[in-house]
């Protein structure tokens, strides 16, 4: 069957998705030139005699009682259409440019954890704010909340809501996806907003950890675990989660709604205390900034004294007078045998099957148009090179690497907005070794850290590529090419 030419008043322009309950459309509104989303009702499932004018009816019904939420992150609905002999029922709603979390997660990925709480924050706000106007939703899940390129969420499909206090839809019968569904919903009990809020806490586990908590080969096995089976902690399944997550996920996730949080907000504040909580731990260990003034290829050398205090010249020397030239010499001798203490005090008792990593710092920059930094840092003929490859759009930021837990770089990041490249190498022994960036970005576009274990080989250079997702702003890192070193 070919695209329809017009559906009521609207004009279609594209097939823009398909469903167990019909079609999407993207349609222009000639009366006001409008693009809207049309979602058509087209009966996939067998229905019984006059079930088909109850289902019509309960969809008119939803429709015009979702159609009175004015929310920033709700899809407004504008119209209903009639039936027609040759057409089907319609609503017809905004039309959200975007991509939903479901297809962001495909292929197993997962968005920064500072990001999911934004998210489910915007989705909190908007559930309560239903939930006070007497509608639940009953479906949550990622493929019902579409992320914009602008970073605000918006909630579809609140027209198969129904008023909390009603009961349309016949015994035996629910809405929604058996996965995210409440115990509640899966026993046929009385629903209210806390179903939603379950939903919103799978939701939640689906996207720190990537695996539903809930799954099974058939909607019985997956029924009984909603109702039965508490899943595993979300710090579990991804270790580099706080475990302050747990015991929110958990009590959103309890099987009594009564043992849930009160409103959708409280559980968002909690998680956005505990994000908050474990950024700020994340920041004070991390490492302090090394000078990008430094010499090209000086050794890293041990931290500050307590207190945070820099190395400064000793009271006796000053750049004029008699004593200048011996003052500066053992000045710098003593700054020389202070950087390389560390390195010959770990010769003595390092193991003998592994040789020390010997870091040089990050090469200084050097002033290209459209480049950050691109320089070869010196290295002996024997080292391996570590290249990070960083194309981005940021104004003013900071970026962080360790190796094998030790930071050999940090500086900051400036940019006018247009596509900038940075790059720094790195000289390191081979072998294997644990690589981990965080990138920063002062607009708070990006906060995020990401891993890989590479296998550095002699006289190779293995370069990192590292780039930032427009929508989600989660930060990527290949090897050489390839998606394969994504950390997890």
């Amino acid at each position: 069957m070919g695209l329809p030419r017009t559906i009521g008043r609207y004009e279609v322009l594209e097939e823009i998705g398909r469903g167990s309950m019909g079609v999407v459309y993207k349609a222009r509104d000639p009366r006001i030139g409008r693009v809207v989303a049309l979602k058509c009702v087209s009966f996939s499932f067998p229905l019984g005699p006059g079930e088909e004018e109850d289902f019509l009816r309960r969809f008119y019904h939803e429709a015009q009682i979702a159609g009175r939420l004015n929310h920033n992150n709700i899809v407004t609905i504008y119209d209903v259409g009639e039936k027609a002999a040759e057409g089907a029922a319609f609503i017809a709603m905004e039309h959200v440019t975007g991509n939903n979390l479901q297809d962001l997660m495909a292929g197993g990925g997962r968005l920064p954890l500072t990001q999911i709480a934004d998210l489910a924050a915007q989705a909190a706000d908007a559930l309560d704010y239903a939930h006070a106007n007497g509608v639940v939703h009953r479906d949550i899940k990622p493929g019902n909340l579409v992320l914009t390129a602008a970073g605000q969420l918006k909630i579809l499909d609140f027209g198969i809501a129904r008023m909390a206090a009603a009961d349309v839809t016949r015994p035996g019968r629910f809405l929604g996806t058996p996965n995210y569904m409440a115990p509640e919903q899966v026993t046929g009990s009385p629903v209210d907003g806390r179903a939603d809020q379950f939903a919103l806490g799978v939701t939640l586990f689906h996207l720190m950890t990537g695996e539903r908590p809930f799954a099974g080969e058939s909607i019985t096995a997956i029924s009984y675990q909603v109702v039965n089976v508490m899943p595993p902690q979300p710090s579990r399944l991804n270790p580099t989660l706080p475990q302050a997550v747990d015991p929110i996920v958990a009590r959103a996730l309890a099987k009594s709604p009564a043992e849930r949080y009160p409103c959708c907000a409280d559980l968002t504040n909690d998680l956005k205390a505990a994000v908050g909580v474990w950024r700020e731990a994340a920041n004070q260990a991390a490492p302090r900034t090394l000078e990008s003034s430094a010499p090209s290829g000086a050794v890293i050398g041990p931290p500050a004294p307590a207190g945070g205090t820099p190395l400064r010249p000793p009271p006796w020397l000053s750049f004029a007078g008699p004593g200048a030239l011996i003052g500066w010499a053992l000045f710098l001798v003593s700054l020389a045998m202070l950087a390389a203490a560390p390195y010959l005090l770990r010769g003595a008792d390092r193991p003998r099957d592994r040789a020390p990593m010997g870091l040089l710092g990050p090469s200084p920059a050097v002033d290209m148009p459209g480049v950050q930094g691109e320089a070869a840092a010196p290295r002996n003929e024997a080292s391996a090179v570590l290249v990070l490859s960083l194309q981005h759009r940021i104004r003013s930021g900071e970026i962080t690497a360790r190796l094998d837990g030790m930071p050999v770089l940090e500086e900051s990041l400036k940019g006018t907005g247009a596509k900038t490249r940075w790059i720094r190498e790195i000289p390191v022994t081979p072998g294997t070794h644990r690589v981990e960036v965080r990138l920063r970005a002062d607009g708070g576009e990006v906060d995020d850290i990401e891993g890989l274990d590479l296998a550095l080989s002699s006289q190779k250079r293995t370069t990192v590529s590292l780039s930032v997702n427009p929508l989600t702003h989660r930060l990527r890192m290949r090897a050489d090419g390839s998606d394969s070193g994504s950390a997890r």
